[in-house]
């Protein structure tokens, strides 16, 4: 679902950047220190949500137009968009 699409959200997708470079860092941190591999897996979860949660805002930035201020209006676009978030070629 997407998200309020009168909000913009740099702020939120910034921090959320932040927070995935971190979960890598400790990742290859952890992978280094031979810590416990269903420790690791965790964090490595933990980043692809992380991931997910900033495909969402992205999705709806660019839909939204907060982005680059030009909303997908038609259906093509959208499809385009689509096709990008399920890697179909």
């Amino acid at each position: 679902m997407l998200m309020n699409k009168n909000s913009c959200h740099p702020e939120k997708i910034i921090s959320q950047l932040h927070r995935i470079e971190g979960q890598v860092r400790a990742v290859e941190k952890m992978y280094n220190e031979k810590r416990d591999i269903k420790e690791i897996i965790s964090v490595v979860m933990a980043a692809r949500a992380s991931m997910d949660s900033v495909t969402k805002l992205l999705v709806d930035d660019k839909v939204s137009g907060c982005y680059d201020k030009s909303k997908i209006i038609k259906k093509e676009e959208l499809l385009k968009l689509v096709d990008v978030l399920f890697n179909i070629t």
